[in-house]
């Protein structure tokens, strides 16, 4: 959906929302240059085995939450009214009503072996009784570029979020309106189901848990916003939604982001912060124009730690979840992903001047 809006000078504009795929489309001739081995605010991406990597940052979202800009936007997903434009480069994120979690564990991450691949953190205030995150505004750092959101996990939901077991009509019903032969027996005697029983169902539907990550949503050059993957499961139904957004890159465009991925995979299994927490609910989040790719880690407002929670305060990311164990599939959808986009590559084939002319992206 392209949408746009304009705002005043106070207050927050609640179409401006969703998840960090609020897509600035109006960019000026003086946006900043990036490539897959530069960021703009000198985030070298390059393998770090440090534990810690502190850096300034050099931009800053300004004091109000507000906005006297207009600019056009896509929205591939997320809560309408959650993210607002602030200073150039910068977003305000509003946080969940339970507290910070996403503001701490950004702000960790940014100082962590992990910091070139999650948006910069520029503080956090409180406006209107609502607490905000600052934040970099990804999307600066391309002309008119094309997005893509791929949940990862096999499980999107907090194992807290699972430990009320009453009964609940809404959920039932929902169930039953996507796939009415699901209810069992018991069930539709109820006519009720818990949270649990509900949100499973609702990963099993889904490419979640068969390949440990699900395509949210994408933009590409000359459609609209294309959100109808949910119900892919297998593994040639997800490549070909894949390759829909990959189709108007070059072989080259198509390396560009295998490397993100290679690069983050190295160090994602070496950070120990990345252990020592349940990533749940978070995307990687794909961008491109006609000069250059990107990946980044976003929506950590359901990340927590787990050190002090299972035995040796760590999870693999792979075993499969049972309750207690914190296990959230992460690794397991990375590695079915990074081979799925390396078939990808394989099967382009080489670039071609004469034919890609028009529509090849060259990475810098």
């Amino acid at each position: 959906v392209v949408s746009t809006q304009s705002t005043g000078s106070s207050g927050i504009n609640a179409e401006y929302g969703g998840s960090l795929l609020c897509m600035i489309l109006s960019r000026s001739s003086s946006s900043p240059a990036f490539s897959p081995a530069a960021h703009r605010w000198e985030k070298t991406r390059k393998i770090e085995r440090a534990n810690h990597v502190t850096r300034k940052l050099s931009i800053n979202p300004g004091d109000a939450v507000i906005s006297n800009s207009k600019r056009d936007f896509v929205q591939l997903g997320g809560h309408q009214g959650h993210f607002h434009i602030a200073g150039p480069g910068c977003l305000w994120k509003q946080q969940a009503k339970d507290g910070d979690i996403e503001a701490k564990v950004l702000k960790e991450l940014n100082e962590s072996s992990l910091h070139a691949y999650v948006p910069d953190y520029l503080g956090d205030k409180e406006h209107d009784g609502k607490k905000w995150i600052g934040m970099e505004d990804l999307m600066c750092h391309f002309t008119n570029g094309c997005g893509m959101d791929i949940k990862m996990g096999t499980r999107t939901f907090k194992e807290s979020e699972v430990k009320n077991q009453n009964l609940r009509a809404d959920l039932y019903d929902k169930m039953v309106s996507q796939d009415p032969s699901e209810p069992t027996e018991q069930e539709n005697i109820d006519k009720g189901i818990t949270k649990l029983r509900y949100m499973t169902f609702r990963e099993r539907e889904s490419s979640s848990q068969t390949l440990g990550f699900r395509v949210e949503a994408m933009k590409v050059w000359g459609s609209e916003t294309n959100k109808d993957f949910k119900k892919l499961k297998y593994g040639d139904q997800v490549k070909n939604a894949l390759q829909i957004y990959f189709n108007p890159l070059s072989k080259a465009g198509i390396k560009g982001f295998l490397q993100e991925l290679e690069n983050l995979d190295t160090l994602l299994r070496e950070s120990t912060f990345f252990k020592e927490h349940e990533f749940i609910g978070t995307s990687l989040l794909f961008i491109y124009d006609k000069d250059r790719v990107g990946i980044w880690l976003i929506d950590f407002g359901k990340t927590t730690p787990i050190r002090d929670l299972i035995e040796g305060g760590q999870i693999t990311h792979i075993n499969p979840w049972v309750r207690g164990n914190y296990e959230d599939g992460y690794f397991f959808g990375f590695t079915n992903l990074l081979e799925m986009m390396r078939e990808i590559y394989e099967a382009r084939d080489e670039d071609d001047e004469t034919v890609h002319q028009q529509t090849t992206l060259r990475v810098n």
